[in-house]
């Protein structure tokens, strides 16, 4: 894939995550705690600059928000500093629709918020 802020669309993330692709969630601390995928890393939009050395550049990442703005941005920054990086469509409003993955602190269903 070809990471010019490209997206990817949430039927097919499961497929990428099994692929190697790492799956970050850039939301604040309350929206992670009502719902997030079982498998994405939290790590908060405003925290990514001095979080960069947890993000490799032999690695693709699929940055998720709320609805693809936040997550839009930090890959437009991402891609700046070298990193492979892919915007989920729609992001957790979307992929909360058809993923059975979405979790809360307790590990019961999850909401978005």
């Amino acid at each position: 894939m070809d990471n010019k802020n490209e997206e990817v669309l949430p039927e097919k993330l499961e497929d990428l995550l099994n692929a190697g692709y790492k799956l970050i969630d850039v939301r604040e601390q309350d929206e992670w705690d009502a719902g997030h995928h079982s498998e994405a890393k939290h790590i908060p939009m405003g925290t990514i600059p001095e979080n960069i050395e947890n993000f490799s550049t032999a690695e693709n990442y699929i940055i998720i928000c709320r609805s693809g703005g936040r997550s839009g941005r930090v890959c437009s920054f991402l891609e700046k500093e070298g990193i492979n990086s892919f915007n989920l469509n729609g992001g957790m409003n979307k992929l909360s629709l058809t993923s059975e993955k979405i979790i809360d602190l307790d590990d019961n269903i999850g909401t978005v918020i």
